[in-house]
Order: structure tokens, then sequence, then C-alpha cells
């Protein structure tokens, strides 16, 4: 009896429920992983394909420690899967589950293609704390507005075991496939921009707990305020550890005494909210799959976006645009791939009420340069901003990107750090311009442009 272990984004030993099964009453196991470049493509950005490779190089070290291979192998995720599985006689599959729709698909069709040949497949969920389907509202429907959701997740939670690597020696079961070069395979042709990313990250399971230890022994206890605080180290950073599987969050939430009678402090309980909007994310995907490009408030369909705004899109990209912590938020993701949540929200508001571009512009470029990447909170993220989204806040919200700097970056300790030519950025955008013409000029006013998108928003009905 063989069993076979196909890894997506579950990148790690432990915790994982596809490996701990895959032993019980079976001879040997085989560990693979298949590079289907046009899947992988359609589901993982640039910096996504940065630390895929070198987390699957985190593995593959980990599992030869205990003397077990990885096959990392390349074709079409469904045809070579089944075509391995026929060649080697394997009797059944393990796989953690993929949330990403494109992998459910797959993972749908895999499911029945092996049916077809009298060949199990044993599926798990460690992507979620919770599974979409099963959580619905009180006359059935699924929660659209996240408060209600995570009240009712917290009424229902209850501590799960989290898994241990087995402890019995595995008989590793070889396959004799061609190898692929992950470093040829997951680089960006002709483009040295990932290279600096090795000064900010280290991708796989190992150093994703050695980062939640470091965040629970310096940021936690004071959570709620410092997140907020670009300049400063208090967010966990745990984000492309998770997008990769390399943690689970029933790992992290497992840190916390965590039901719905335990008093958690208020910063414990930010945190675990944090978690569960990813959680929340993912649910509104899986209920409402258009989210992926159109609004979830379908009538914001017919909002009024700018025509001709190719020129301002590149100048957001490139963090030309004038604006001095949108800007510097522009700089810090195209150098470390990563960008403070604040900003975030800030870089976010600013593309799409005062230069009015559509967010499924802005989400592109996160998706295409953000390390954690993830479609589910990419989404939902931008949607939340622009103000189409699950989110019930009136649509006059709007960031001023000057009042956020002042709120939460008033020593310019980001912006300094980010910015090269910071002085010939103003403070005053009406004064110094009068007064000095080589100071650099916003693309747009914000205060023009602000009452623009509040006037066309108050058309949608």
């Amino acid at each position: 009896m063989k069993s076979l272990v196909l890894f997506s984004n579950d990148l790690r030993l432990n915790d994982n429920d596809a490996i701990n099964s895959s032993i019980k009453g079976y001879d040997s196991t085989t560990f693979l992983f298949v590079f289907d470049k046009n899947l992988y493509l359609k589901t993982h950005g640039s910096a996504n394909l940065w630390w895929l490779k070198k987390s699957l190089d985190h593995l593959k070290e980990n599992l030869k420690g205990k003397k077990i291979t990885l096959h990392i192998i390349q074709g079409d995720y469904i045809k070579k899967t089944l075509e391995i599985i026929e060649k080697y006689k394997f009797d059944s599959v393990f796989i953690n589950q993929n949330k990403h729709p494109e992998f459910i698909k797959k993972e749908e069709i895999l499911k029945l293609s092996l049916k077809r040949i009298n060949i199990n497949l044993f599926a798990y969920n460690k992507a979620t704390l919770v599974d979409p389907a099963l959580i619905l509202n009180k006359t059935g429907d699924p929660y659209k507005v996240y408060s209600p959701f995570y009240k009712n997740c917290k009424l229902l939670y209850s501590q799960k075991e989290v898994l241990k690597f087995p402890s019995i020696n595995i008989r590793n079961f070889i396959i004799e496939e061609k190898e692929i070069d992950t470093s040829k395979v997951f680089s960006i042709n002709n483009n040295k921009w990932s290279e600096k990313f090795d000064k900010y990250w280290s991708p796989g399971e190992d150093n994703a707990h050695i980062s939640l230890e470091k965040f629970f022994k310096s940021s936690l206890s004071n959570y709620k305020e410092v997140r907020d605080i670009p300049s400063v180290s208090g967010t966990s950073k745990l984000s492309p550890h998770l997008r990769f599987g390399e943690i689970t969050t029933n790992q992290i939430i497992n840190h916390f005494k965590f039901h719905d009678n335990h008093a958690l402090s208020k910063h414990e309980e930010h945190f675990i909210k944090e978690l569960y909007w990813r959680e929340f994310s993912y649910y509104i995907l899986f209920h409402f799959p258009y989210v992926i490009d159109k609004p979830f408030n379908k009538k914001y369909e017919n909002f009024e976006w700018e025509v001709n705004y190719k020129d301002n899109l590149e100048k957001w990209k490139k963090g030309n645009t004038g604006i001095r912590i949108v800007d510097a938020a522009m700089n810090e993701l195209l150098e470390t791939g990563w960008m403070h949540n604040r900003t975030r929200m800030i870089t976010a508001s600013f593309l799409t009420k005062n230069l009015l571009i559509p967010w499924q512009e802005g989400e592109k470029w996160f998706r295409d340069n953000l390390l954690d990447a993830d479609i589910a909170n990419n989404v939902m993220g931008w949607q939340w901003v622009s103000g189409c989204g699950t989110d019930a806040a009136p649509y006059f919200r709007i960031f001023n990107p000057l009042l956020q700097e002042k709120k939460f970056d008033p020593d310019n300790i980001y912006t300094k750090k980010w910015l090269n030519n910071f002085d010939l950025y103003t403070d005053d955008h009406e004064t110094d311009l009068l007064t000095n013409n080589d100071l650099i000029k916003p693309i747009i006013n914000l205060s023009n442009s602000r009452n623009i998108a509040l006037e066309r928003f108050s058309k949608i009905k």
C-alpha cells in the first residue's frame, strides 16, 4: 500500500494533516510538488514566485534532514499527478486544501478523476480555521458583515490539536521522475528586482515560527496601538508565511486560550480579529466568487471611474505622485515586497478616491508585487477602501494622506526612510508651492479630487 502527499500552499511539516494521515496503514509514502506553470502564473504574482521558490527549497531541506525526498516536477497539475499515480500504482492521495478559486477547481477535477479509477483522495482544511460552507446566519444565508461573522465564529470555536510531524520513521517511496531546478522555474527573467528581498525576508517554516515568537515577545503587548505606526515594527509580518502555509492560523491561535468566555486583552483580541478578517475574506470569496474582479456591492459596478488614467497609474506605481506618504509607501513596496497595513489603506484610498482609478488596477499591482499577496485578502482590502465591499461604512470615508501622515508618522521617520528626496516634498501644498517652484508638486489637488469622488459616489443608487 502506497500513499502520495501532494503539496501546494501547505509548505510545512508540522500541523499538516495530509502528512500525518498518509502514513496510517500505508507501507510507504511519496512527497510531491507539481509545478504547473500556467496554474501558478494565474495564482501567484512575481513576488509570490520568489517566496515560493525559497519556501520549497526550505521544505526540501527539512525533509532531507528526515531522509525523505521532496519530488519537485513540472507539468499539468491534473495530468501529471494522474500519470504518476497510475505509473507507480499509488493507492491513495492526500492533500491539504488550497482555497484559491483556481485550485478549488483543480482539486475537484482531481477528486472526480481519481474516483473513476478507484483511488481515494483525502483532503483536509488547515488553510482556514472554519469551513466557509458551514458558517451561516440564522436564516441560513452567508454572513455579509464582518462583526457578526466574527462573533459567531468565536462562539463556535474550539481549540484544535496542533499536529507534530510523525515521530516514527517514514518509509519514503522514491519515484524516478525528472526534477526541476527551482531557481530557473521561479526566477523572474532579466529582473534583479527580487534579489533585494533576501535582505528583508527569510522564507520557510522554521523562520515562520521564529517570527511568531518574536512578535509575541516584542509587540503583542501593545499591538492595538503600535500596529498603526508604519515606522515601528509593531505587526507580526506573518502574512507571507501564512500565505504559503508555512504556519497555520491553528498554530497561531493555539498560543491563546481563545473561546467565547475567555477575556482576552484588547491587544490579543485585536490580533485575533485580524486573523478572522483573513477568514472572512476567504469566506466571502467562497460564497460570492464574483468579488475576485467585481464589486461585492453590485451597484458600484456603475461607478464613474476616470478613463484616461494611464499616466497617473504609472506615477502611483513608481512612487511619483508628489504625496509624501504615498510615495514612501510605494517605494517600500518596490524595495521590500511588503507594505505596512496603514499605508496600504492610504495608497489604496489615494488611487481610488483621489485619482479615481478602478480598484482592480491597484489590486493587480499589489498582487504582483506583494510577497504576501493573497487573493482573498487583497481583493477584500481593496474593495473595503474603495467603498464597494462588505463594509457598511458610508461612501464618504476618504483617507486624507496629509492628515494620515501627521497622525501616524508625525516625526516623518517612515517617510524619511523611504524617500531619498524627502526635502523636496512640501509640507503645505498651497503655501510652499507658491513660494518655491523647485518643490515636488502633487499630481492632483486632494481637496478638489475628494469633492469629485463624493459627487460621483452620491449618484450611485
